[in-house]
């Protein structure tokens, strides 16, 4: 609901959503991070670092918490820390990129035979192919 607010424009009650949020579990780290947008949002920078850092103790890997605390920390004139925390927002994103496409890869071939068999083929044909490559140089070295 609180982001339903905040896609409204309606600061107030979504700040109450997201507060609310927190009560029942302080740890809701997506919650604390709303705030620190809303906080962001209306210029109170040192608040959305504020509530940005906390984000980053609850979830140290979020990357939208890295990217947006780069951000609070650009606006307030603090270029080099910045740079720092926006740097590990792609790194982060990077990773996380690349273990989402390694998953989907694997569901892919549990799901369908066709593609283990080509995958298997893939691998004796390289296989095939370096043998027959060292066989070919063996008398040269």
């Amino acid at each position: 609901m609180g982001v339903l607010h905040a896609l409204r424009e309606e600061e107030g009650a979504a700040r109450a959503r997201f507060e609310e949020a927190l009560t029942h579990d302080a740890g809701h780290y997506r919650a604390r991070m709303n705030i620190g947008n809303l906080d962001l949002e209306a210029g109170r920078l040192p608040e959305a670092e504020a509530a940005y850092r906390e984000v980053l103790k609850l979830a140290p890997e979020y990357d939208g918490a890295h990217h947006n605390l780069g951000v609070a920390l650009r606006r307030q004139g603090k270029l080099y820390e910045s740079v720092g925390s926006i740097r590990k927002a792609q790194r982060l994103g990077v990773s996380g990129a690349r273990a989402a496409a390694k998953e989907d890869m694997q569901e892919q071939l549990r799901l369908n035979p066709h593609l283990r068999w080509i995958r298997a083929a893939i691998f004796i044909g390289v296989l095939l192919l370096l043998g027959v490559l060292l066989w070919l140089n063996r008398g040269r070295a």
